[in-house]
Order: C-alpha cells, then structure tokens, then sequence
C-alpha cells in the first residue's frame, strides 16, 4: 500500500493512497471466501456456491465492504506512520473501483493542527487593570454576612406588619368544597409562595385574631387547590414572627469565625475582596495578553479546531444552565450568539496553539508539586478534600486535562513576566468604559 501525503496550506492535507491490485485481489477472495462459507442459496449446499454465482449475488456489496475496509486501514495507517494531528473530520474525496487485477486508489481530505512558529512573544504591551478595595465595598460585605446571621424571633405587642412571617389557621372553600384546612402553616409577609396573594390580608392583625373574607390568589401560588382563583378564606393569627438581624460586635465576628473579633472579621473580609479583584485583574491581564500575542503573530487555524472549540462552548453554556435549573434539551442560540461564540472559538484555538509554541520553545513544563498545588487549590474553592478533588479527576480520566490547563497558566505568567505591563487602561478602553 502506497501513502502519499499533501500539504495544500499549513493544515490542509490530501493523503492519495494506491492500494496495489494484488492486495485487492486478496481482499476480494478472503471477503468471497467468507461469504461463499455461510451463504445458503436455492440449489447449492452450503460451502459450495461457485464463486461466479458469489459474484452475481453479493459482488457489488463486496466490493463496497471491501473498499471501505481499505480505506479504513490505510487512513489508520497514514495516522500512525506519518504522526497526523487531525482536527476535523476526514472527508472521502475521490475514489476509484475495487476490481480483480487493478490498483485501487482513493484521496481523503483531511486538517491537521498546525505548526505554529511565533516570531514576537516577548515584550508585548500588556494592560494590567489596578484594583483598589474601598472602605465601602469592605462594609457592605460585612453587612451581607450579618444580614445572612437573621433569625425568625417571636414578635409580642404589635400587629403583623409586611415582612413578617405569620403562623396561621387557614381554611380555605370553593363554593360547599374545602380546599384548604391548615391548623397551622406559616405564611410570609412579602412573597408567600405557597398561598401568593392573601399576604396583605394578615397585615395589621394581632395574635389571636380571626377573619373571613374574599382572597384572589395567584396563578403562581404553588397550592394548586387555590392557584389563580378567587376565594373565600377564614384565618386565624396563632403567632407573628420577624426576622431578627444581630448587631455587628465581637460576639457576632466570632459566632462567623473570627476569633480576633471585629477587627479580624474586617482586615480578612478587605484581604478576601483583595484576593478576588487580583485574581480578576490577573486573569483579564492574561487575557490582554493572549489578545496582544494573537495580533503579534497572525495566522490561519482549521476550521475544524474551531467547529470543536464551538462544540465545547456551547456544551459549557449548556451545562452552566442545567446548574441553574434549565432543562439542557430546551437550550438553543441565535444566530448571533453562535457567530459570538465561534470568534470566540476561533480566538481560544489560535491562543492555545501559540502557548503549546511558547511553552515548548521556554521549557516550561507542568511538575507533580504544580500539580498537587492545583489539586490544592481547587479543594478550598469547592470545600472538599484533596482526595476527592483527585478522585474525581482520575475516575473522569481529566488528569492531562488539567495538566494542560495548569502548563498554559504557568505560560501566560512567564509572559507577563516578559511582557511591557501598563496599568493606565488604553485610550479606546477607557472611553468605552466612560
């Protein structure tokens, strides 16, 4: 079998076979040979059908069969001898016929990852975003921990006022059919979910108190004896609960963790948002960087690449959502969001191949302890142990993933140890902001 390789541009490639028309003959008689063995026909015993009468019936999907297992094997082939990266789907180009005593030839078009040589990647003007933590944005973040320390407290000597959640006899008819009858079920103030529409009903009364009157429940109310309808409804206040926010001192710092008190609570929570707007400022440095490297060095990536950098977007998208209660199946994008996404894909493929240059043209490499650092790092974000972070990705066979991951964020930190870094936002992006 003879393998011949094209290259047409950086990652087009025809590879022409000639398969030499003895090997077709002996494919033709082992494939005839194999159904002349187990071919029952009126008139012959089995095992004993003349190769002509073989050829009559089965002879034109033989030699499909047969072609088909020959371009198979010399495409697996062409990979392995010739180290081929493809990155798209091969396509069957041109194809001769399977026939005793001629070559068979054929030409599969197919795409390669490239070769990527970049001539400038030191140096480059990087925008590296400043960040600052106000005292502001350090008492807000405060105040969001101590609003999520409320507590539902007994309310005594004054009527429900709307935020409150009240405990309640409720009986609900339509027309001579009880619907609802609760001895007892708590109802909020402000956005009841399950009986939506009777909260303004329990304002201003006081424990103990009783009335009848006409409710129009929502058709978003989750009681569905009562969702949407207009009914009558007799309540009973049995108690008024509020929520009770803590006052900000040590006792509360400590009840959160900090045993420093609220000075502790303080400095950590300005360390926390400092950690948050570094790592934000870093990743979009990275990602001016990759940005600038891109235009330092342009060339042409296949589509293939992109179409599975696309694929891969969209089935993160896809996942995102499912996490946010959507059902995958009912996910869709127009038009424009899939031409955003394949720029995107477009930008991602091109990045990656010029950090595989760098890195490989550098020496940088991915160690065992760069390793257990990212296993590290990924147990505090997630608050699981190293093991189970370790676990997960050796049973989902994502170690070299990761590894891949890790090498190119270790690349794009020693370019930015290399690079030009300004931390004033360029003209164009400054105005945009503005």
């Amino acid at each position: 079998m003879n393998i011949e390789i094209n290259a047409e541009n950086a990652y087009a490639r025809k590879v022409l076979v000639t398969v030499p028309a003895g090997d077709v003959r002996a494919e033709l008689d082992k494939a005839f040979s194999s159904v002349g063995g187990s071919a029952r026909l009126r008139g012959f015993r089995k095992g004993k059908v003349p190769r002509k009468v073989l050829e009559a019936r089965f002879g034109p999907q033989i030699k499909v069969d047969v072609a088909n297992a020959l371009i198979q094997r010399a495409y697996q082939a062409a990979l392995i001898d010739h180290k081929l990266q493809v990155v798209s789907q091969p396509q069957l180009v041109e194809q001769g016929e399977v026939a005793p005593g001629s070559d068979f030839t054929f030409t599969i078009a197919l795409e390669v990852k490239p070769e990527v040589e970049a001539q400038t990647y030191t140096g480059l003007s990087v925008h590296y975003p400043q960040f600052e933590v106000s005292d502001d944005e350090v008492e807000a973040a405060i105040e969001r921990r101590r609003q999520a320390q409320a507590r539902l407290s007994e309310v005594e000597g004054r009527a429900v006022e709307e935020g409150d959640s009240v405990q309640v006899e409720l009986k609900v008819v339509d027309g001579d059919d009880t619907v609802v009858d609760e001895p007892g079920t708590l109802i909020r103030t402000s956005g009841d979910i399950w009986f939506a529409g009777i909260e303004s009903a329990l304002v201003g009364m006081n424990v103990g108190d009783e009335k009848t009157e006409t409710i129009a429940f929502a058709e978003s109310a989750r009681n569905e004896a009562v969702a949407g309808k207009e009914l009558s409804a007799s309540f009973k206040v049995l108690s008024i609960q509020s929520l009770v926010v803590p006052e900000l001192d040590d006792e509360l710092a400590k009840d959160l963790g900090f045993e420093g008190g609220v000075e502790e609570l303080t400095a950590k929570t300005r360390d926390e948002l400092a950690k948050g707007r570094e790592d934000a400022a870093r990743n979009q440095a990275r990602a001016n960087l990759l940005q600038a490297l891109i235009e330092a060095n342009e060339f042409e990536v296949p589509a293939g690449m992109v179409e599975q950098n696309l694929n891969l977007l969209m089935e993160e998208l896809k996942i995102q959502q499912a996490y946010m209660g959507r059902d995958p199946r009912t996910i869709s994008f127009s038009d424009a969001q899939i031409a955003d996404l394949r720029q995107r894909a477009a930008f991602a493929a091109k990045g990656g191949l010029l950090l595989e240059f760098v890195s490989a043209k550098e020496n940088i490499e991915v160690t065992e302890a760069d390793l257990e650092a990212k296993y590290a790092e990924l147990a505090a974000m997630r608050d699981q142990s190293v093991e189970a972070i370790k676990g997960f990705f050796v049973k989902d066979e994502a170690v070299e993933d990761l590894r891949q991951r890790i090498l190119e964020e270790k690349t794009l930190d020693w370019l930015l140890e290399n690079a030009e870094i300004s931390h004033e936002a360029p003209a164009a992006e400054a105005a945009g902001e503005e």
